[in-house]
């Protein structure tokens, strides 16, 4: 098994976990089950479980991380290496989707749908494992909820300039639908494949799923 598939097992294989079990009841030979690979290889890969997660965060700022070259064992980043490199990329992230939500008067339901699942389905784990575990990182967690609070205040303005514009009908609390909208899309884009109850939970499109939520909500929100 090649560097790059193991890094990519154990990738998904602690996401999992730290998720489901959370971070300090997760145990590296768990991960190391999980993946189908032996406690000594995880050990050869990475230096400690701290220096995992920092992994697992960078990879998910950076999906070319886990294909690139390493020096092993991975060690652990500093904290404020980590915090600055998350921030970057929420910058990044909130300047395309404000620009969208603010700026672009012809910004529909379907495009915002889109491009909410894609923000999700790329960052998704990262998001769950701060929320599932606050803990491990105070900074971090701050990071997150003031990211998740800039969607929801911009999805709202963008709702009231819609309902302004005639584009929509009006709703009874614009700040509750905006909750409503990114509350659904991270469910079904990230929720759904990593901590939902149902057994199936992984035998769906995301496709699919993205298709639904916006007819639902173009037909929802459709004026009357």
């Amino acid at each position: 098994m090649s560097e790059d598939i193991r890094l990519k097992k154990i990738f998904q294989s602690s996401c999992k976990l730290f998720i489901n079990k959370g971070f300090s009841n997760t145990k590296m030979k768990d991960i190391a089950h999980d993946a189908g690979i032996s406690v000594g290889s995880m050990y050869d890969l990475f230096q400690n479980k701290d220096s995992l997660l920092n992994f697992i965060f960078l990879a998910t700022l950076d999906d070319k991380i886990i294909y690139s070259a390493h020096d092993y064992p991975i060690q652990s980043i500093a904290t404020e290496d980590l915090v600055q490199r998350t921030k970057k990329s929420y910058k990044k992230i909130s300047t395309n989707i404000n620009q969208n939500l603010i700026n672009n008067q012809s910004y529909t339901l379907s495009q915002l749908v889109d491009d909410f699942f894609t923000i999700f389905t790329k960052y998704g784990q990262y998001f769950l494992i701060l929320e599932k575990n606050p803990e491990i990182n105070p900074e971090l967690v701050s990071l997150y909820k003031d990211y998740r609070n800039d969607l929801y205040n911009k999805l709202e303005i963008y709702l009231k300039h819609s309902i302004k514009d005639k584009n929509i009908r009006p709703t009874i609390n614009s700040s509750y639908d905006s909750m409503l909208i990114i509350d659904l899309i991270f469910w079904w884009s990230t929720h759904k494949k990593y901590d939902s109850f149902e057994n199936f939970k992984n035998n769906y499109s995301i496709s699919t799923m993205k298709k639904t939520i916006s007819d639902l909500l173009s037909i929802g929100y459709q004026k009357r």
